[in-house]
């Protein structure tokens, strides 16, 4: 177990470097920033507790909150996306759900791309909303949201293939 959060708290220190020293300036379509530390939330254990996990969202979110002076946005998507996550985990992976590794091995490819895009999609648009923080940009907020989630989701599926353990 100590190995295990060793080798996240590691991931999760330099993906959130990588986001703020690289990421966070790549601007596709002059507006698009991909969100790779997002991994964090996404490849941690289905089977941990729940608080911990939530804790873990709060503390990545409030760290690039402070660093990229966003106000609390990345905090409130990374909480309420640790948050619901076990419901996304139980609708797009299926009976596999409660699997250790789940993320890797039991569920199909599909599950676990639609396990990851939803996930991005709900931090994007719960981001977006709240950096806006208006209703009257509707449309500027659900553009940031689509295009955010594909070119993170790409990032990420990619990143996530090249960290799966070979079998």
């Amino acid at each position: 177990m100590i190995q295990y959060y060793s080798r996240f708290f590691t991931l999760a220190f330099i993906l959130m470097l990588l986001q703020m020293l690289i990421f966070d300036r790549v601007n596709l379509f002059g507006f698009s920033n991909p969100a790779v530390y997002l991994i964090i939330l996404i490849v941690y254990r289905l089977t941990q507790d729940q608080f911990g996990y939530i804790l873990i969202g709060f503390m990545v979110g409030f760290l690039l909150d402070l660093l990229t002076q966003t106000a609390g946005a990345h905090s409130i998507a990374c909480v309420s996306t640790a948050f619901i996550r076990p419901v996304i985990s139980r609708f797009a992976l299926g009976a596999n759900f409660d699997q250790p590794n789940a993320m890797f091995t039991g569920t199909l490819l599909t599950n676990r791309m639609l396990y990851i895009f939803l996930m991005i999609f709900i931090h994007q648009l719960i981001f977006s909303f709240f950096a806006y923080f208006s209703m009257a940009h509707f449309w500027i907020i659900f553009k940031h949201s689509i295009t955010n989630t594909l070119f993170t989701f790409i990032l990420i599926a990619a990143t996530i293939n090249l960290l799966q353990p070979k079998q």
